[in-house]
């Protein structure tokens, strides 16, 4: 035995570290950047460039979700028994390197019909990074010689997740920045290079990939041996519902297909149904846990994002808090977690996998908690048999307003009255009489006797009115148009200004930068347009006409800026709050999500491997895949129904999450445990191009080259 051990050391000094596995974690690093950084942007691509409404970016999202969860059952048949690994990773490279450019194509400002060639954009890359999934770590596993190599290739597993998570980190971080901060093509933002950048890396990762064909090991693919179980599965089915129920009933049902199979085939299909019945807790989680890169990025968005004299953290970026959190707290689990856990009686995996169940309802109250903060910021718009109403008094001196609005209103000087919530069938003609107070600042306005006007207002529009002073003498005017009083898509501030007079008004910002105003005669309002936060002064020529104005994130202001004789007055009105609440407050949500995913996601992956058959392994990674693109679907469902506060949508997946922890307290009540042979930790596999058990030195030429099965189609699952 000792001489056995020499010799496994002596062979594994004389096999080289395989060159093909650099190609291999290359590929997988730029592939997962390319994934990742389109992901990232998807959601906010969706609604604010193809207007999708918020409800059906999110089906849409998840839609594709369900298709990346789908298509690698699809590649693992394809690998294992048509066309091998090698030639299904490079088709599918192909075809997810021509939907990420028709992607980046679909969101230039010229590219004819964009939302068909987006979602045919989308299905491609859905197709190619699902075909490719199982297969790319595999392959790379394969490269080594077992079981000397054992070491090497538990180091390659290593170097392998953390260059997925790099990739993933590197594109969270970058892709955002290049969406927003870079303008081109005329826009004031540039997504066409923001998916083009992914564009470059998944073909770069294709290059890559073929690059290293002259050093790797091909896998010869057979026919598919979990196909046996399911037959077995399925016959006994039959044979049960066919059976006379009189007769003496088995103490399980799949002991009636011993006429075609075997004492151990029934004892691994029995092992099957025992780890498919603990996946019916899967598809809610995921439910949840996808959300993450679109109702979360949409809650996002509307939050501040500015970090004073500093920088301004994009809605999409908190994206990067994922694989950091996953790359800090996975080593934390062995060292610390896992021995505390245990202290209070926490030691299978089923009990960590409810227990990420647990903290993912938990992220969703905490989500609905920060909802409830965000709503009083949200814009009032208006709604059916209501109309809104503004007047802005544009004079120095106080002013009030007779019925019938709702009783005498006053309005003090340079403010403006503000209602929301008027009653309007199609159209309402108000008649309003005004009074003005004419003290000391209004000497000199002339007010006619009996002032009335009349105030038009319409069903689910608000309009404005501005008392202003023309030529000695004040006059209520409409305001053309609308009034837009929607927050903007990208959380900037909006900016309208309302004036009586000609000529440039400027507006300084505190970091330097000047806004222009080109105000006409001919218009009382300057179009409403984005402009960045920050604290202001107004100035027209060298006159400063108003300072420190502050202009905050998804803020939606009117500045009203009146000549009266040879002054210039004015105030600055706020139609809808800005964003109160910082960007930094999801960063609780997010944290307790990722964790959960690490107690949930990956025990689920090497549950799977430890409880099934070592010939059903790869099957059932395929079946917990399926199950998780299952929880794409439950959000199209509910996403459909059309909550009216998002809230309340927060509070209903968190509830549906607590039932679901209740449900696998009860499912690992009833679970029994599979005792695992020490053979079955290895799977045979033969390899072209590797060297004969005979030219390898401390290798038993009598066995197979053997390699562990680990759960590698689920390596890096974060799709």
């Amino acid at each position: 035995m000792v001489a056995t051990d020499a010799q496994s050391q002596i062979a594994a000094k004389q096999l080289k570290y395989p060159k093909s596995t650099f190609f291999i974690i290359g590929n997988e690093f730029c592939e997962r950047y390319s994934y990742y950084g389109m992901r990232a942007i998807l959601a906010l691509y969706m609604r604010n460039v193809l207007l999708y409404a918020e409800r059906e970016a999110t089906i849409i999202f998840h839609i594709f979700n369900f298709l990346c969860y789908i298509f690698p059952i699809c590649g693992g048949t394809l690998a294992d028994a048509y066309i091998g690994q090698y030639k299904t990773i490079v088709y599918s490279s192909i075809i997810h390197s021509v939907g990420n450019v028709l992607l980046a194509l679909a969101a230039t400002p010229w590219f004819f019909s964009p939302r068909v060639f987006s979602l045919l954009a989308l299905i491609l890359v859905a197709a190619g990074a699902g075909l490719m999934k199982p297969c790319i770590s595999t392959f790379g596993g394969q490269q080594f010689v077992l079981p000397q190599q054992a070491k090497q290739l538990a180091t390659f597993f290593s170097i392998f997740y953390v260059s997925c998570n790099v990739g993933a980190f590197l594109s969270a971080i970058t892709s955002p920045i290049i969406r927003q901060d870079i303008k081109c093509l005329g826009q004031q933002s540039c997504y066409p290079l923001a998916f083009g950048v992914p564009a470059i890396l998944m073909l770069l990762a294709l290059v890559l990939f073929i690059c290293g064909k002259p050093w790797y090991k091909m896998l010869k693919h057979g026919g598919s041996i979990p196909l046996t179980a399911l037959k077995c599965i399925f016959h006994g089915l039959r044979r049960r519902l066919l059976s006379n129920k009189k007769q003496e009933v088995s103490s399980h049902w799949l002991e009636c297909v011993a006429d075609k199979y075997d004492p151990q085939m029934q004892a691994d299909a029995r092992d099957v149904l025992r780890v498919l019945a603990m996946y019916i807790p899967v598809p809610m989680f995921y439910a949840l846990y996808d959300q993450v890169g679109s109702s979360w990025i949409f809650q996002a968005s509307k939050m501040d994002g500015v970090v004073p004299n500093w920088f301004i953290i994009k809605p999409d970026q908190l994206a990067f808090l994922n694989p950091l959190v996953c790359m800090l707290f996975i080593p934390m689990l062995e060292l610390f977690i896992y021995p505390a856990l245990a202290k209070i009686g926490i030691r299978r995996p089923l009990q960590y996998i409810t227990v990420g169940a647990a903290l993912c309802a938990l992220s969703y109250v905490m989500a609905a908690y920060v909802e409830v903060k965000l709503e009083p910021c949200y814009a009032k718009l208006p709604s059916p048999e209501l109309g809104q109403l503004r007047i802005f008094n544009g004079l120095p001196c106080p002013l009030e307003l007779q019925p019938p609005i709702d009783g005498e209103q006053f309005i003090s000087p340079l403010g403006a009255l503000q209602r929301t919530e008027l009653q309007v069938e199609k159209t309402r003609i108000l008649r309003e009489d005004l009074i003005l107070n004419a003290g000391l600042p209004c000497m000199n306005v002339g007010v006619p006797e009996n002032w009335t006007r009349e105030i038009s207002l319409s069903e689910e529009e608000s309009v404005s009115y501005i008392i202003t002073d023309l030529g000695g003498t004040i006059d209520l005017l409409r305001v053309p148009g609308f009034d837009d009083v929607s927050k903007s898509q990208i959380n900037a501030p909006k900016l309208r200004v309302i004036h009586n007079f000609a000529g440039p008004l400027t507006l300084k910002s505190q970091y330097g930068s000047e806004l222009t105003f080109k105000l006409l005669e001919s218009d009382v309002v300057t179009p409403l347009i984005e402009v960045d936060s920050g604290t202001y002064d107004a100035m027209y020529g060298d006159q400063m006409v108003l300072s420190n104005l502050q202009i905050e994130s998804g803020g939606v202001y009117t500045l009203v800026i009146q000549k009266i004789d040879s002054r210039i007055v004015g105030n600055l009105h706020t139609i809808t709050p800005p964003a109160t609440l910082h960007l930094l407050w999801m960063i609780p949500q997010k944290t307790v999500m990722s964790i959960a995913e690490v107690f949930f996601a990956m025990t689920y992956v090497s549950f799977t491997f430890t409880q099934t058959p070592a010939k059903m392994r790869s099957i059932m990674q395929s079946f917990l895949s399926m199950s998780m693109s299952l929880g794409s679907v439950v959000v199209v469902l509910v996403a459909s129904v059309g909550f009216k506060r998002q809230a309340y949508q927060f509070l209903l997946y968190a509830g549906l999450m607590f039932l679901d922890v209740i449900l696998l307290i009860l499912l690992s009540l009833r679970y029994k445990y599979r005792e695992i042979s020490p053979s079955e930790d290895i799977e045979p596999f033969r390899v072209e191009g590797a060297p004969s058990p005979e030219d390898v030195p401390g290798q038993d030429a009598t066995k197979p080259q053997q390699m562990p099965e680990t759960a590698r189609e689920n390596l890096c699952d974060k799709s």
